[in-house]
């Protein structure tokens, strides 16, 4: 994996998906379009014949993804039966801020069946209106608005996991921690921080138990690579594990 994480492939990131490599997002992109896009052309029908009960079973497949991550109707018909002709990969779990987003547009699909029964119908289709404009951005972007959101609200309540700072860095590497590359080794072999070792992210796994009973550093060139290599350390349980984010924010850091 020799680039960073493509903005659809951030995005992806925000959506909840930290612990899969760019390569494993790229084989999940159009996948995860499918059940966006099954919901929104229903509810594009609902609003174009103004139907009630259409609009409140969108609603419903809204309220199980969120309390079925993995149960998602729309998300089994493509893991059972639209993946297969294409050797698609399954679709994972949905994750908590992806499985709110599907809340929401659940909420906001049950009052524009609501409305509609109300004889509130212009209120009904600028409603509906709005969420299909939000959703047509998820479907060819896979930027989601309610996930930008949320992460703004954890940074505020200060929940969201942030790299450390330089100088916090800096004190783990006086202590001993060792410093990880995630990058590729051809990203490696043109400049690196001293003292670092290189295991890209994609063998973080397979290298883990070399790194067991240490304090790890990890970065990369954004600080994605180094989100998704903590999240896979911290899955094994490793208790004394950092992500230092980007490596131009840790130069002159790690002495030689």
């Amino acid at each position: 994996m020799n680039n960073d994480l493509s903005f659809q492939q951030r995005s992806l990131f925000q959506q909840g998906y930290q612990h899969y490599t760019s390569e494993e997002l790229q084989q999940m992109q159009w996948g995860l379009r499918f059940t966006p896009t099954a919901c929104t052309t229903m509810t594009v029908i609902a609003l174009i014949y103004q139907l009630p009960w259409l609009a409140y079973l969108v609603s419903c497949l809204g309220l199980l993804a969120f309390l079925l991550p993995s149960a998602h109707p729309m998300d089994l018909l493509y893991n059972h039966l639209v993946r297969k002709p294409f050797k698609a990969i399954a679709l994972p779990a949905n994750p908590l801020q992806r499985r709110l987003a599907c809340l929401s547009a659940g909420v906001l699909n049950f009052f524009v069946g609501t409305f509609f029964l109300l004889g509130w119908t212009s209120l009904a289709l600028a409603i509906g209106g709005m969420l299909v404009v939000l959703q047509v951005i998820v479907i060819t972007t896979h930027f989601c608005f309610l996930s930008w959101i949320y992460e703004l609200f954890m940074r505020a309540l200060h929940k969201w996991q942030l790299p450390l700072t330089p100088e916090e860095a800096g004190e783990h590497l006086k202590q001993g921690a060792l410093l990880v590359d995630v990058r590729s080794p051809v990203e490696f072999s043109k400049a690196h921080l001293p003292n670092a070792v290189n295991i890209p992210v994609d063998d973080i796994d397979a290298q883990s138990e070399q790194l067991r009973g240490k304090t790890i550093l990890l970065y990369c060139a954004s600080g994605m690579r180094s989100q998704i290599a903590l999240g896979k350390l911290q899955r094994l349980e490793f208790p004394e594990v950092y992500d230092a984010g980007e490596m131009k924010q840790l130069n002159g850091l790690a002495s030689a």
